[in-house]
Order: C-alpha cells, then sequence, then structure tokens
C-alpha cells in the first residue's frame, strides 16, 4: 500500500469495503482503488487506496544485436527473470508471423511495438478472394490495394469494380470475407 486511505466514519456499526473500480487496467506501478464503505451494510462513503504494484515473472531480451526486418527465433533471444514494471508490450515468448520493425541493441527488453506482421500480401500482388456462407462457397481473382500480413485486413479490388473490398489474409495470396 503505497497510503493509507482516509476513513471517517461517523455511526457505529460492522464496517465493510466494497471494491468499486482499479484506476488503470494492469495494476502495475502506482494505481488507486475506490472502495465504497458500508456500516451494518448501508453505505456511507467511498474511499481512495492508493497501491503500488509489480509484476514478476519472464521477459525476453536480445543475446546480440538484431538487425531490422529480422524474424525472432530462439537462439536470439533469452529470458530473462524480471521483477517491477516492465516495458508496456513487454514479450514473454516469440510471436509467429512477427520481425523486428528496428534494430535492436543487445540486451534490451522486446516489446510488441519493436514488431511488424510480415507481409504476405503487398500491393498490387494477385490475390484469390473467398466468400463462403453456408455450403456455398465463392472465390474471385483480385489486387491488392495494400499491404497485409497473415490475420491482417487487406483492401483488394476485382477486376472492373471501382470500390475495393476488406478482406482478412488467410495465407500467401489468400484472403477471405468476413
Amino acid at each position: 500500500m503505497a497510503q493509507p486511505p482516509r476513513v471517517l466514519i461517523s455511526r457505529p456499526g460492522v464496517l465493510t469495503f466494497e471494491p468499486s473500480h482499479l484506476s488503470k487496467r494492469e495494476p502495475m506501478g502506482r494505481f488507486f482503488v475506490v472502495v465504497a464503505l458500508k456500516v451494518d451494510g448501508e453505505k456511507v462513503g467511498m474511499a481512495r487506496v492508493d497501491l503500488e504494484g509489480t509484476w514478476v515473472g519472464t521477459v525476453l531480451r536480445a543475446k546480440g544485436d538484431l538487425a531490422r526486418k529480422t524474424e525472432l527465433s530462439g537462439d536470439q533471444v533469452e529470458p530473462s527473470p524480471f521483477e517491477g514494471v516492465p516495458p508496456e508490450g513487454a514479450l514473454t515468448e516469440i510471436p509467429e508471423g512477427q520481425r523486428l520493425m528496428r534494430s535492436v541493441v543487445a540486451g534490451r527488453i522486446l516489446t510488441r511495438a519493436d514488431l511488424e506482421t510480415i507481409p504476405l500480401i503487398q500491393s498490387g500482388d494477385k490475390v484469390r478472394l473467398t466468400a463462403t456462407h453456408e455450403s456455398l462457397s465463392i472465390s474471385l481473382d483480385t489486387t491488392a490495394r495494400s499491404r497485409a500480413g497473415l490475420g491482417d485486413r487487406v483492401r483488394l479490388e476485382a477486376p472492373g469494380a471501382r470500390r475495393t473490398v476488406t478482406a482478412i489474409v488467410t495465407g500467401p495470396g489468400e484472403a477471405r470475407l468476413q
């Protein structure tokens, strides 16, 4: 507890606390909890409790300098014990379908901000678009108007069409309508 709450009770009875909400989603670093104060089950006020939280676990660090566009593998990173408040988005495991979007120096904790999706489709590529509804499946050859990786949204244009549609990339040169 970083700072004890001020509790002013003006009547006798059984005091209980009911949590109301946290000041932030991840209880790390300094944050507070708001609690309702109840005497004999009747709400008599609110109190703020200031807390400080830490995280204990393992993060991934770069073993050596890593170049931009490197696909991470187990021999390039090392699990490192960590206690405290990790950098936002710190990696605890190697994500699939991602690569470094910038160079990283040895010893640095890797985060989601260091990564980008490996593009499976580039703008101008031919893409097989499939739309499925129950037992009906329709496929059409289209042209990509944006780049995207596995599971990302991609803009596609059908031959002779003036408007684009958005689909989800399912593999190299393949996408499906949502």
